[in-house]
């Protein structure tokens, strides 16, 4: 069966990555992943090199951004090379919804329970309920919500599935790999390869919890 890694980052757009995408596509080639949804920081990958990438390494590529807000990290799919996304999280999903770009917000409960400074920290006062957290404006807003993150805590995964499944979104995963160590460290089993980044998103939006 084949794989789909969610979430993670390259030098070729992202600063605070280490991995370079020759050795990226190595390493996925080697853990036999079938595609890549790759989500830069500052920039998205464009149609030649998401090309070039699957033709050098027999590995699909999807290409998206992650946005940083005033309200954390979502991963926009369908943003342009070059398109401007709003810093602002309300704007943000403002411009988004008119341009159909799909949403994720990754990893939303990172740091909720540490004592750091503030902003290092999500948006939500501490202490609150899962029902309380899912009244944030921007859950209702978002496509899907990412629940389970190689790069978060046990405990900030688990809120996020709680969370994830009060509201009924569409639930992901992902590696969110800033290093070659942690390629592979999550992936999506799947009957077969989206042929695009539209059909992707399809396999996305089906991704909605169980009922119980």
């Amino acid at each position: 069966m084949p794989h789909i890694e969610l979430h993670l980052h390259t030098k070729a757009g992202s600063a605070d990555s280490s991995i370079s995408a020759e050795a990226l596509g190595q390493r996925a080639a080697e853990l036999e992943t079938g595609a890549l949804l790759v989500t830069e920081h500052w920039r998205v990958w464009t149609a030649w090199e998401q090309t070039s990438f699957a033709e050098r390494w027999g590995v699909k590529l999807y290409a998206a951004i992650e946005q940083t807000t005033d309200a954390g990290h979502f991963l926009v799919l369908g943003a342009e090379p070059g398109e401007s996304l709003p810093g602002d999280t309300s704007a943000l999903l403002d411009h988004t919804s008119a341009r159909g770009h799909f949403v994720v917000w990754a990893h939303p409960f990172r740091h909720y329970f540490d004592t750091i400074h503030t902003s290092q920290r999500p948006p939500f006062e501490a202490g609150l309920s899962p029902e309380q957290l899912a009244q944030h404006p921007a859950f209702a807003r978002v496509d899907a919500i990412e629940v389970e993150n190689a790069g978060s805590t046990e405990r900030e995964n688990a809120l996020a599935l709680e969370v994830g499944r009060i509201l009924g979104k569409p639930l992901t995963a992902g590696s969110d790999a800033h290093d070659l160590e942690h390629v592979g460290a999550r992936r999506l089993p799947v009957a077969a390869l989206p042929a695009d980044l539209g059909e992707l998103i399809e396999l996305l939006r089906s991704l909605t919890p169980a009922a119980p």
